[in-house]
């Protein structure tokens, strides 16, 4: 899965994230650890993929970062800013 490129823009702040979906006109904020996912989502990823890298940049607990990692999938699901899920 990957983030959808389609009338799809962000604009990184301060660490921080911020995605807009030009179709939708909504916008979603991401904290440090959602911005450093969404950047690993330009190319095709798991969630395991995902998971992996934020205990190997965090030092995260691999359960709290699966969980987080899960969440975020979600919220990009729910908005449809995934493609190939």
């Amino acid at each position: 899965m990957r983030l959808r490129e389609n009338g799809v823009t962000w604009q990184e702040i301060d660490g921080e994230l911020v995605i807009l979906d030009l179709a939708s006109s909504t916008y979603l904020t991401t904290n440090g650890s959602g911005a450093f996912v969404a950047k690993l989502l330009q190319t095709d990823r798991s969630a395991e993929d995902l998971t992996t890298a934020l205990v190997a940049e965090y030092g995260v607990d691999r359960a709290v970062a699966a969980r987080d990692t899960e969440a975020f999938l979600a919220e990009l699901r729910r908005r449809e800013l995934l493609v190939g899920v």
